[in-house]
């Protein structure tokens, strides 16, 4: 982990309990003692030199909020690629080959327990079973094969670990994996896509493979392929890439894309895989920029409920671009409009949080004073929430503590 300059971090008063939302925007009243509801992730600086904070806040809707004085600083705990459940959080260290399950209480991060952890070379993606069985996949050194881990989260054990049987061969230009972030549980097993690499250049066999897998044995028991694209779901801690809906069917988006021979980037896509059925639907593919006229930006697609979906993308083909929102028919693939009443915003990984068919977004303008915005998905509106105050780098993560 890294820490801020001694000039900045002596500008941020940390304090040591969360506090609510003031209603008095002039900030002449201190704000009153309440439990916090939600959780916005900060981040300041840039790599490497990162500090992560949380702002607990007791409504996404109202109010107004300042960092200063009222976040606490987790960098030495965690960042915000965190896995979070009824109302803990859990991390794979890599650094420090450890796995842990954490609290925020009393206005700081409480180690429930860690554990030493080093099954897997990084996390890719992770799915819930139940309330207490998480599965994460990811690499392993080589990229030969996909490790897998099913944790116990409420005794915080590892209840089984190893390599997922039956992968698809690669060609010989291209014999490397790469898995996705997109994984989900329906219908007693899994499902989640690889692809393969040319570890000379770095360039994609232009083939999704998406795979069923047994559960709890582990086991490719169908691999369904397409090859209008070679990308997959982005790492899921970070990011949100893929859903299971009130039918039982999956979506999933593969946002992240390398080049293809001849340098050329294949399309980020949504895709189907529908209830009771074990491969890819051959009735259903969506070319997000061809409908919504943009690239989706890094990996954000959200299930609001009722065939609605949520989807960002990138206002601009720049490194700098900013990023908006459009809801899309998820059943049929079509956009349904756009939120331009949401400003451009810097890109900020999983900014988005959704309960209640209402996506809250928390959009950084870089003029010091930004807002969540509420979009219903009943009414079709968009109101203005939360305002916070201060010069932030991004908001990275709003997740519910309770």
């Amino acid at each position: 982990m890294f820490k801020l300059s001694k000039a900045l971090l002596g500008a941020m008063l940390v304090a040591l309990s969360f506090v609510s939302c003031s209603d008095n925007n002039s900030g002449g009243d201190d704000p009153q003692a309440e439990p916090s509801s939600f959780a916005v992730w900060a981040q300041l600086g840039s790599w490497p030199n990162t500090n992560y904070y949380i702002m607990g806040v007791s409504s996404l809707s109202t109010g107004s909020f300042k960092l200063e004085g009222n976040g606490i600083d987790v960098t030495t705990l965690l960042n915000n690629s965190v896995i979070t459940r009824g109302g803990f959080y859990y991390f794979y260290n890599t650094t420090e080959g450890k796995f842990g399950k954490y609290k925020i209480e009393n206005g700081a991060v409480t180690v429930v327990k860690e554990f030493p952890f080093t099954n897997m070379l990084s996390l890719a993606g992770h799915t819930w079973i139940d309330d207490n069985t998480l599965v994460m996949i990811g690499g392993v050194t080589g990229a030969k094969a996909v490790n897998y881990a099913v944790i116990n989260t409420n005794t915080m054990t590892t209840t089984k670990t190893g390599i997922v049987t039956g992968l698809p061969s690669g060609p010989e230009s291209h014999p490397l994996i790469r898995v996705g972030g997109d994984i989900q549980y329906k219908d007693g097993k899994l499902y989640f896509s690889v692809i393969h690499y040319n570890g000379s250049d770095y360039t994609l066999y232009k083939q999704l493979n998406t795979l069923a897998v047994s559960y709890p044995d582990f086991a490719v028991t169908k691999i369904s392929t397409d090859t209008r694209t070679a990308g997959l779901g982005n790492t899921s801690g970070y990011y949100a890439t893929s859903f299971v809906d009130e039918a039982g069917d999956m979506y999933f988006l593969t946002s992240w894309n390398g080049l293809v021979a001849g340098g050329a980037s294949t399309k980020k896509s949504i895709y189907r895989i529908k209830k009771g059925a074990d491969v890819l639907d051959p009735t259903y593919y969506m070319d997000v920029e061809a409908e919504i006229g943009f690239v989706p930006s890094s990996g954000l697609l959200m299930n609001l409920g009722n065939g609605k979906a949520i989807i960002k993308y990138m206002t601009s083909t720049e490194t700098t671009a900013k990023t908006r929102f459009s809801i899309i028919n998820i059943t049929t693939g079509k956009e349904l409009r756009k939120l331009t009443e949401v400003p451009d915003a810097a890109s900020s990984e999983r900014n988005v949080y959704v309960e209640g068919g209402k996506a809250y977004i928390a959009a950084l303008s870089g003029t010091g004073k930004d807002y969540i915005w509420v979009y219903d998905s009943a009414t079709d509106k968009v109101t203005q929430g939360l305002q916070l105050e201060g010069g932030y780098t991004s908001f990275s993560r709003i997740d519910k503590l309770n």
